[in-house]
């Protein structure tokens, strides 16, 4: 039931008059009617009745009333609260399901904002299967999720874009490559490669850059994790391509891809009924402040 069809009923009790109560609310008399013929309609009841020039309330009117103001009061006094919002008071575990890089490159900062501004929020990351991310967010079992753009048909998913980086190339600093200003297409393609991703098969932002000009690389190794690829790769001849704020966190060496490569993309998604949580808004806007500029 549409809320504000109770403050129409709560003005008309207090004045008896619809054009009084238009006024009150700063709405037409003709959308005062039609409020109080819904009411009227989704209660089952007049509410009030024409009789000495006014509106006289209906003895159920009568014992709503208290009620309806009770509650009013309180979402008032909410709405209050959210306006006056202050971090340092907040008391919430935050939950985020997020993947590998976006933990990597968006949490240790966000965790600082938090622990400076917000030091009773604590926060648990950990990625959920894409196909349950929208159900998690509609059950609130997670607060917020971090993903590349997904397609979905449910219109209570908010998002915004977070983040996007460049691909690059990243070596050793003991790898022979690492001395060359460059690199080339063809040193690209006759290197073996470390593949990171959480499937079993299927390639990545590189393959879908080297299909485009139908080249295909080597990949020797698969990962899960880039902290364990970069291991990895500080003790071989291999190459790793990354999102470039992801290879500055390492030692290595980079290079920009010899050949054109999709960015990495990552949303972040809510659900519509946190929307107006004030804890919610400011999280996000501080995810948005900490998220790289790739």
């Amino acid at each position: 039931m549409d809320l504000n069809l109770f403050r129409v009923f709560a003005s008309i009790y207090e004045t008896r008059n619809l054009t009084e109560s238009a006024k009150r609310l700063h709405k037409t008399q003709p959308a005062i009617s039609n409020a109080l013929s819904r009411l009227r309609e989704q209660l089952g009841d007049p509410l009030f009745v024409h009789g000495g020039n006014q509106m006289n309330p209906t003895p159920y009117a009568d014992e709503l009333i208290n009620s309806v103001e009770q509650g009013l009061s309180l979402l008032d006094r909410s709405v209050e609260r959210a306006e006056d919002f202050n971090p340092a008071q907040a008391r919430k575990n935050l939950r985020i399901s997020i993947g590998d890089i976006g933990e990597a490159i968006l949490l240790p900062s966000f965790f600082r904002v938090l622990h400076e501004e917000a030091p009773h929020v604590t926060l648990q990351s950990y990625q959920v299967e894409r196909r349950q991310v929208f159900n998690l967010l509609a059950s609130n079992d997670i607060d917020f999720a971090v993903d590349i753009p997904l397609s979905y048909d449910d219109h209570h998913i908010r998002q915004f874009s977070l983040y996007s980086d460049r691909q690059v190339c990243a070596v050793s600093k003991k790898h022979p490559f690492a001395k060359q200003p460059t690199l080339s297409l063809e040193d690209y393609l006759t290197s073996e490669h470390i593949h990171v991703s959480r499937r079993r098969r299927g390639g990545g932002v590189a393959d879908i850059g080297l299909g485009k000009i139908g080249a295909k690389r080597e990949s020797i190794v698969r990962m899960q994790h880039y902290h364990g690829a970069f291991a990895l790769l500080d003790h071989s001849n291999l190459l790793l391509t990354v999102p470039y704020s992801l290879a500055q966190m390492y030692n290595c060496h980079y290079f920009e891809l010899p050949f054109d490569a999709p960015t990495l993309d990552l949303n972040l998604y809510w659900h519509s009924s946190s929307e107006q949580s004030a804890l919610s808004r400011w999280a996000r806007g501080k995810l948005l402040e900490v998220a790289p500029i790739g």
